[in-house]
């Protein structure tokens, strides 16, 4: 997912005034987005974000968010693709400002059903280790496993992580995910550019076999 992600805490619900536009905090870039590396011994104390629409009057914010977090730009044909996936695509606030966001889309799968495949998750410097990626990543499969959205037939979770990055890696294993194939040079600015998809079932379905992943850079 980009490069972002992260550790635990509840499940955040979405406030019915939050759709409007905020402000975003911004911060110093970081660099690498990681809630909390497996090897730290800081702790710090839980925050619970309230989870809120993207909508036209914030995706400004969004844009900002992804500037401070991410070390490559996203061009307008990125945002554009959020609109058609909307239902997975969701703002994180606190104290009614934007500090973290996740950006899925929905893809047809060759053997049936769909993947839900996480495009970005992102978290503010001075907000990680908050518990607040893992409020996002569950929010995201509880959304794809959800009565709601059972016509969306969701059978698979997925994203790519960078191969060095082994707190992300931590990260999204200890949600359930596993490493089902690695691909070499999948990045192209970054380095190591190689990269491992990680895929976790969705309502009893099968993940996707090694080999049928591909390039999803929009940057």
């Amino acid at each position: 997912a980009g490069w972002a992600e992260r550790s635990a805490s509840a499940v955040a619900h979405i406030a019915p005034s939050i759709c409007a536009a905020r402000e975003v905090v911004l911060s110093s870039p970081a660099l690498k987005m990681a809630e909390a590396s497996a090897s730290s011994t800081s702790k710090r104390k839980p925050l619970k974000v309230d989870i809120g629409c993207l909508t036209e009057k914030n995706v400004g914010q969004l844009k900002k968010l992804n500037l401070a977090t991410f070390p490559v730009t996203y061009q307008e044909q990125f945002y554009n693709l959020l609109w058609k996936n909307l239902e997975y695509c969701r703002l994180g606030y606190y104290a009614d400002s934007v500090v973290s966001a996740i950006c899925c889309r929905i893809e047809d799968r060759p053997q049936g059903g769909k993947a839900l495949y996480i495009m970005t998750l992102s978290v503010l410097t001075p907000y990680q280790r908050r518990g607040i990626a893992s409020q996002l990543v569950k929010w995201a499969i509880e959304k794809a496993e959800s009565e709601e959205r059972k016509c969306d037939e969701v059978q698979e979770i997925y994203l790519n992580v960078q191969t060095s990055n082994e707190s992300a890696l931590t990260f999204y294993k200890s949600f359930g995910f596993e490493i089902t194939e690695t691909i070499p040079n999948y990045y192209v600015r970054i380095s190591p550019p190689d990269c491992h998809v990680l895929r976790k079932s969705l309502n009893g379905g099968i993940v996707s076999p090694p080999g049928d992943s591909e390039r999803k850079e929009l940057e």
